[in-house]
């Protein structure tokens, strides 16, 4: 399970930009290796930025990254200067910025600890930023 799946880019962009990015043989019909190359693609650059702060992968996927992994996989799969549109080198120069952002602690995912027991113990390693001690507000 990654960051963002097909259905993801289809419910975001609709399914005509997904078959016209990865229809790569031409036979009108989505391309499902084109499309897990692109997610594959996306999670490994996602992950590489991630890592730097925090746990990964970092599941469920908060939903900045969903997005982030979305616009990266969606440049991914246009590979060809006829499927890549302006917006799409935007969106994914914006979501690297983002990420960039994020692996540098600027930005935060906004994931809360969880602490079923209320002892002050966290089970949700990736509310914990690496090197970094989450304050629960105990003494």
């Amino acid at each position: 399970m990654g960051y963002a799946s097909q259905k993801d880019i289809e419910d975001l962009y609709g399914t005509d930009l997904l078959l016209r990015i990865s229809d790569h043989n031409r036979d009108r019909a989505p391309d499902l290796d084109v499309i897990e190359k692109g997610l594959r693609g996306a999670d490994e650059i996602c992950d590489a930025y991630l890592s730097a702060q925090y746990t990964v992968p970092v599941l469920p996927a908060p939903g900045i990254v969903r997005t982030c992994a979305i616009n990266i996989a969606v440049y991914l799969m246009a590979m060809d200067r006829t499927r890549r549109t302006e917006e799409m080198r935007v969106r994914y120069e914006d979501a690297l910025k983002l990420l960039e952002k994020i692996s540098t602690g600027k930005v935060g995912l906004g994931l809360q600890p969880s602490d079923p027991d209320g002892d002050g113990v966290t089970t949700n390693p990736n509310a914990q930023r690496k090197g970094r001690m989450i304050n629960l507000g105990r003494s």
